[in-house]
């Protein structure tokens, strides 16, 4: 993971930037994963999040930007955000006419650091964000997904509990991550709860559930007891009818939401070889249809399954034998799903070949073709030195957008230069020469 700092691995992002300077730009011309408490945060100076008597000190957001008026990042631009990306037998279409595939990244941690920058005032914390931002219009990915929740008991946090309601601190951080996004022109893809502890998750409803049954409850629970699931409803209603106070515009009528989903990697161990887990998601995926019909639904996992036949060759069967009670197969007769989520780290599911991931994005995709619906890469990585990584993406993008027709496609993760690599998956494009190449040159090539 070499090379020195300076650039979308260095040169090429300067040259870049110099032929976009060169001409005017018109009007239209940023798991278990990381710690919730945002610790694992250095930026250029190292802040601290403060509480004092008198609260959180949240300056007001600026006005409402402007569909056509884009940041200037000193890079070419992305096309600026305009109309809603939606789904027609099978594609993903923009204004339900022009076909639409992007290539992207995640950047889960987006709400929690504005919410700091904003309480703290913090300048650095909001470079941070600005910067990873402006990489992604430069390396031409124009989509991030980004956690939509925050249930931890941080002092970013949106729901610390059902009863003490939904904090403004943490929606407001929220709020700029959308806002932060639309005026670069990238689309977002957010996840409304996570199946791991970190930033409250099902875990953190477990705990509500313990407390107001005086007994204990396990995050598996969720997929049989009523009350968790509508907490669930009481937060995605909330978010979907929020008026953003940055952008001036609700969530469910904001079109740089390319996505919902409905949790980040949900399983549920206890119920295999049961329908429970794909049962409650598709209940919650009407819900959410119901409530946000302009936006596509998801599910947001990992893409695992209970029936192997389909992925016959695969070196490894752990993710397709149904113990984590995840069936990617019955998702994809769910009608409220637009979208299948399918994860890929090829060390983490005991995968051993370059085959495996041939076998794993064409069984994925093609599945969903069968039904109509939209299979997409949600997250990939591989901790491997900054050549060996770009050859596996290159590899792993090329069978996706090439050879097996998906339309979009995720790594994780791009960080910033200050952020610690909490994860070994995190690619630094001012300084992975390799990966940036890679990703700048799928970015461009598909869009």
């Amino acid at each position: 993971m070499g090379g020195p700092p300076g650039g979308l691995s260095g040169d090429l992002l300067r040259e870049k930037r110099q032929a976009a300077s060169a001409s005017p730009q018109t009007p239209a011309a940023r798991r278990g994963k990381a710690a919730s408490t945002g610790h694992a945060w250095v930026v250029a100076v190292a802040f601290v999040v403060g509480c004092g008597s008198d609260g959180p000190q949240v300056p007001e957001p600026p006005p409402p930007v402007r569909a056509d008026e884009l940041v200037n990042t000193g890079c070419p631009p992305l096309p600026p955000i305009s109309g809603f990306v939606g789904r027609a037998d099978g594609a993903l279409l923009l204004n339900g006419i022009t076909p639409y595939r992007a290539t992207g990244t995640n950047l889960y941690y987006l709400q929690q650091l504005l919410s700091y920058a904003q309480q703290e005032q913090d300048p650095q914390a909001l470079e941070a964000v600005r910067e990873v931002m402006d990489d992604l219009v430069c390396l031409s990915l124009p989509v991030a997904r980004i956690w939509g929740f925050n249930d931890s008991k941080d002092t970013s946090s949106i729901r610390r509990s059902p009863e003490e309601g939904f904090r403004e601190e943490g929606l407001r951080g929220l709020d700029q991550a959308v806002w932060e996004a639309k005026r670069r022109g990238i689309r977002l893809i957010l996840p409304l709860v996570n199946n791991w502890g970190e930033y409250g998750g099902l875990p953190a409803y477990a705990g509500w559930a313990s407390k107001l049954y005086g007994s204990p409850v396990d995050r598996d629970d969720f997929y049989r007891d009523a009350q968790m699931q509508q907490w669930w409803k009481d937060y995605a209603f909330m978010l979907v009818n929020r008026v953003n106070s940055f952008t001036g515009i609700r969530y469910r009528d904001e079109p740089t939401i390319l996505a919902w989903e409905i949790g980040n990697e949900l399983r549920c161990t206890s119920c295999a070889g049961t329908t429970r887990l794909p049962d409650t998601i598709a209940t919650l995926a009407t819900f959410l249809k119901e409530i946000a019909p302009n936006q596509l639904v998801a599910d947001g996992g990992d893409g695992f399954d209970d029936d192997p036949s389909p992925y016959a060759g695969l070196s490894n069967y752990y993710a397709v034998r149904g113990d984590d009670g995840c069936s990617f197969s019955k998702l994809s007769r769910v009608d409220a799903l637009d979208m299948l989520s399918y994860h890929f780290y090829p060390r983490n599911y005991g995968f051993s070949t370059p085959r495996d991931a041939e076998l794993w994005i064409d069984r994925h995709q093609a599945m969903a073709m069968v039904t109509g619906k939209i299979a997409y890469l949600g997250e990939c990585g591989f901790a491997a030195p900054d050549v060996e990584r770009a050859q596996n993406y290159d590899e792993w993008l090329r069978h996706l957008f090439a050879l097996s027709g998906g339309q979009l496609g995720l790594f994780w993760q791009l960080s910033p230069a200050g952020r610690v690599n909490n994860d070994g998956y995190a690619v630094y494009s001012r300084r992975d020469n390799a990966t940036a190449w890679i990703l700048a040159r799928w970015g461009k090539a598909i869009h």
